[in-house]
């Protein structure tokens, strides 16, 4: 099959720490990967800014293909609604060929459904959708802090996913909520709905389900080390996190132990927003006290990234809304177990007491308490959470199997299945 990605702000060979880089971009490459190794053509359709080529391979059989649209520079994709109409207009002049020889078109968050929808009705192929963010369910646990409401542009988000959905011949969702959402919520009709998750290389991870070892290597000494990972983004929940930590140090060291918390403080060269979090993260860990037990680290390389999931004994995730939580199943291949929010799609992936616990980062005391749960459990309990992790990750998550999933509702579509409307 041809098959074509439309993702205007999510370039799926976007270096990690780059603006809006993160896991929709790898989930993106390794979906167009895995189809390109079942025999697929695969052509990803992003937007050109910062000198990057105008064509770029993945591996043989997908490639992505850049056009520009709108101002130079970085551009929010907030803000990307207006200069659509042109990233499909130039995409098409110079696809046109490519495109009308398609099987299906795959659209990607909201501006790449948009995106998608356009290019779609012009060649008159069938449309699929991945939203990885539903606007109705962000709004719920994240507020515009600006009066006209500019910073997240809720509105025309949410306009315009009802749209895509309407118009949509099939729906992926990444989870039971997101799904339970798209029905409850946006009327989608559940027939056209599949649930598959992001996935994992488990190949690629080092699975470690003794950690000791590895943390002296690296260099940490106390007796648990705990990480998390993510942009600089408020949204992800970083300055929820600060506010749990002096209940896990007073509570650990009561018990005669000591954490060491990892946590990112941004590339060396942040963006303006990101130094103004990161400024709040350092104003508020000196207010607290907190520094001693925490460890700050500038953008990762991957192998750097792969030996701390794999020393951590435990990954946390403190957003306040997460789609999917594809980091959370990184850490699951890595062997090492979560304590993540309660709210979105790690309901989907944690099993509280069996490979980690779900808790409401909004309040510290409750995120805290899980932390200390599995902390403070026996040896031989917490040596069985580690296994349980990574099992999950390989009989879930792997990489082959989600795609080849995906790829049986391409050829659904193609036959002229779903579509129910």
């Amino acid at each position: 099959m041809r098959i074509a990605f439309f993702c205007p702000h999510s370039d799926p060979l976007a270096a990690a720490g780059e603006p809006d880089a993160g896991g929709q971009c790898i989930y993106e490459a390794r979906v167009a990967e895995q189809l390109a190794r079942l025999g697929n053509e695969v052509r990803v359709f992003t937007r050109r800014w910062g000198g990057k080529p105008a064509h770029e391979d993945i591996c043989d059989g997908a490639a992505v293909f850049r056009y520009p649209m709108g101002p130079e520079g970085f551009l929010r994709k907030e803000d990307m609604g207006p200069y659509l109409a042109e990233f499909v207009d130039r995409t098409l002049l110079g696809q046109s060929a490519w495109l009308s020889r398609a099987d299906v078109i795959h659209g990607h968050y909201w501006d790449g459904g948009a995106s998608s929808l356009f290019a779609s009705l012009s060649v008159g192929k069938p449309l699929l959708f991945t939203s990885h963010s539903l606007g109705l369910l962000k709004r719920d646990r994240v507020v515009d802090p600006t009066a006209d409401g500019t910073k997240f542009r809720y509105d025309l988000r949410i306009r315009a996913e009802k749209k895509i959905l309407d118009a949509a011949d099939a729906v992926i969702a990444l989870s039971r909520t997101e799904r339970d959402a798209l029905t409850g919520r946006y009327g989608v009709n559940a027939e056209k709905i599949k649930i598959i998750p992001g996935g994992v290389d488990t190949e690629t991870f080092l699975l470690r389900l003794e950690k000791t070892g590895l943390q002296r290597e690296l260099g940490f000494t106390t007796d648990f080390l705990l990480f998390t990972v993510g942009r600089l983004d408020p949204r992800k929940g970083f300055l929820e996190l600060l506010e749990a930590i002096p209940l896990v140090v007073e509570r650990l060291g009561a018990a005669g132990k000591t954490v060491t918390f990892l946590i990112p403080i941004g590339p060396e060269r942040p963006s303006p927003e990101e130094a103004a979090y990161r400024d709040a993260l350092l104003e508020r860990a000196k207010q607290l006290r907190i520094n001693s037990a925490i460890h700050w680290f500038n953008r990762l390389s991957d192998q750097e990234l792969f030996q701390y999931y794999a020393a951590a004994d435990l990954f946390l995730c403190p957003s306040p809304y997460e789609p999917f939580g594809l980091v959370l199943v990184e850490a699951f291949a890595s062997g090492t177990p979560v304590v993540a929010t309660s709210h979105g799609g790690p309901t989907d992936i944690v099993t509280p007491g069996v490979n980690g616990y779900l808790a409401d980062p909004s309040d510290p005391r409750a995120f805290a308490g899980r932390i200390l749960d599995a902390l403070l459990a026996s040896e031989n309990e917490r040596r069985r959470m580690r296994a349980a992790a990574a099992e999950r990750a390989r009989t879930r998550y792997a990489w082959p199997s989600v795609t080849s999933s995906i790829a049986d509702v391409y050829r659904t579509v193609r036959g002229g299945g779903f579509a129910v409307h």
